[in-house]
């Protein structure tokens, strides 16, 4: 019981990376179980327009539970993907702490975003984000995939402060988001294939350091085909994570789970109901664009 109490006081205490960083590491994990795609290739770089803030049509909308150590249902969960114009969207995973795990943390809440663009068969991300909020403060880093100058930069904000560039690299190459990638793969039909026993590599964005993500692909099961994946950890600097899960017919992560840094185990479980993407409203794009121009 005292070590208990003691791990609480470390998640209560307003000192460190536990200022709500380990439930943003929760929602980023989150959002890289649902990141399981093959390597794509680089699209060829065309001028786009600055993505839209529109609310737009739903496509998709997932609900995960998410148990934290003792904590029951600590943590919702929500998965939407948005068409907000012809051939362009937005993927969304909203995550908000409950109970009291919400008192120990500040009522943490947050949210990682991509707009995107159909172009070329897939997905292209124009801009990543991931924004938290801890006791009414709002923290962005914003990742803008800067094409014609073959970039990606990183922004940041604090509170009500002005965005400012902290970051910046070259953009080459396959480098995805995970929400892009997850979408990607679904709506281009890749698979992980029938067999397990592969390890399959790629590169999400160089932040803070350049990390390959691994992915081991398991047999399938009753439960669906098993997968892990192991990546590094933004809080705990020469750690890495790893991430276990189920993948149900249709590529969606329908149990996960892993352990957060010495903390304790997360467990990540996809809810009844909700609403599955229908790909050929994403891949009938480019007719709808071309049919608006006649």
């Amino acid at each position: 019981m005292a070590r208990h109490l003691n791990k609480i006081s470390t998640w209560s205490s307003g000192s460190g990376p536990y200022r709500g960083n380990r439930l943003a590491l929760v929602l980023g994990l989150v959002a890289l179980v649902l990141a399981l795609a093959l390597p794509l290739p680089a699209p060829a770089a065309v001028p786009t327009p600055a993505p839209t803030s529109s609310p737009g049509k739903i496509l998709e909308d997932l609900h995960y539970q998410v148990d934290v150590w003792i904590w029951h249902d600590a943590v919702n969960a929500r998965v939407l993907f948005r068409e907000v114009a012809p051939g362009r969207y937005r993927a969304e995973i909203d995550g908000r702490s409950q109970g009291l795990l919400s008192l120990i943390t500040g009522g943490w809440r947050g949210r990682l975003t991509t707009e995107m663009e159909y172009t070329q068969g897939g997905l292209k991300p124009l801009v990543y984000k991931e924004i938290s909020y801890k006791k009414g403060k709002k923290r962005v880093m914003e990742f803008r995939f800067n094409y014609a100058a073959k970039k990606v930069e990183l922004w940041k904000q604090d509170g009500d402060g002005p965005m400012a560039k902290h970051w910046e690299a070259d953009l080459t190459g396959p480098m995805y988001d995970p929400l892009t990638f997850f979408y990607n793969r679904r709506i281009r039909g890749q698979s992980l294939g029938e067999k397990g026993g592969e390890n399959l590599k790629f590169q999400g964005i160089p932040y803070p350091k350049a990390d390959p993500i691994t992915l081991r692909v398991g047999d399938k099961t009753s439960e669906g085909r098993k997968i892990m994946i192991e990546m590094g950890s933004r809080i705990y600097k020469d750690e890495r994570s790893v991430v276990y899960a189920y993948l149900d017919n249709d590529g969606v992560p329908t149990k996960a789970w892993t352990q957060v840094g010495k903390f304790g185990n997360v467990d990540i479980t996809l809810l009844p109901g909700g609403k599955r993407l229908n790909k050929a409203e994403v891949t009938k794009a480019p007719q709808q664009i071309r049919a608006g121009g006649n």
